[in-house]
């Protein structure tokens, strides 16, 4: 049997337990930054944080107006950030359940955010074809910085020290250069909804409306392989790599989950993971353990 055989057979593909509350479709399901606990929102307006390892609902965060489609957790796991359909960004103090502040700019629905490396930046990305930057110090809420190149909805977000990194309904990633003040397109000629830092950094995936995910190398674009036999045509569904950047994970429309690996890109494990689409997939850091969430209205820990 191949190594990589042998590591698949201990990938993540047992229901462990599932987190219920949420009522309607849950749009995204986040570990925070050591693995201990999880975000997750959705069609019903509101945040859950929870302990994915006991099953335990600790907290729930209400005060959009409308779904909420992504959250981030600061790396000192003392602050949240969400967006949705209202288009605002809302702050909050995951202790105290509180908003902080709401940050505005987006004239239309914002799809994806992130915290910067420092927690002191916010980047968000939007049905309005930008990128805007938010600064968590200061009392403003409106943006500090907005990226206006797109030519559609910007659906993904992600950050290094020293980059923004989005991808575009228009079949780009776009990658701007905070210090040098420099763009780099990487055009793939297919609807973007979802793109992913490999661990290391070195890597980039790209979920594409035409049913691949594509692995490009961050620095010169090139892409390096391509992922196939899912089914994704027409929702925003994650793709992410396993904490060891061994494998490629992706949703299905039809409820499945796929494993790929990386190199050769065979689908090396795939299981019935929800009854619907699978919206949001999530790794732990350093366990072999990975959260999904879905239409169906279910976040289910795999072990």
């Amino acid at each position: 049997m191949s190594s990589s055989a042998t590591v698949a057979q201990q990938l993540p593909r047992t229901e462990a337990r599932a987190l219920s509350g949420h009522e309607g479709a849950v749009l995204a399901v986040r570990f925070n930054r050591d693995g201990n606990y999880c975000l997750s929102c959705g069609k019903d307006r509101t945040l859950r944080l929870w302990n994915p390892h006991t099953g335990a609902h600790v907290k729930t965060y209400k005060s959009h107006a409308r779904e909420v489609r992504d959250v981030h957790s600061s790396s000192d796991n003392s602050k949240l950030v969400s967006c949705g359909a209202d288009r605002q960004i809302f702050y909050w103090d995951v202790a105290s359940g509180r908003v902080i502040r709401k940050f505005r700019g987006h004239n239309s629905e914002v799809n994806s955010v992130k915290f910067n490396e420092y927690n002191a930046v916010v980047v968000s990305a939007g049905y309005d074809r930008t990128v805007r930057a938010f600064d968590c110090r200061s009392q403003s809420s409106d943006p500090i910085q907005t990226i206006d190149t797109f030519q559609d909805s910007v659906m993904s977000v992600n950050l290094t020290k020293t980059e923004i990194i989005a991808g575009s309904v228009d079949g780009t990633v776009r990658t701007f250069d905070i210090r040098m003040g420099r763009e780099t397109v990487d055009n793939l000629g297919h609807p973007v909804n979802c793109i992913s830092l490999s661990n290391d950094s070195n890597c980039l995936l790209a979920n594409c409306l035409d049913s691949t995910v594509r692995l490009l190398d961050k620095s010169s674009g090139e892409q390096l392989q391509e992922y196939k036999g899912h089914a994704c045509k027409s929702f925003k569904m994650d793709c992410c790599l396993t904490n060891d950047d061994a494998f490629v994970v992706g949703g299905s429309e039809d409820g499945y989950v796929f494993f790929w690996e990386l190199v050769d890109a065979p689908v090396v494990a795939r299981f019935r993971a929800h009854s619907s689409v699978v919206t949001s997939i999530s790794y732990h850091p350093t366990k072999a353990c990975m959260l999904t969430s879905s239409v169906d209205g279910s976040i289910r820990v795999w072990t």
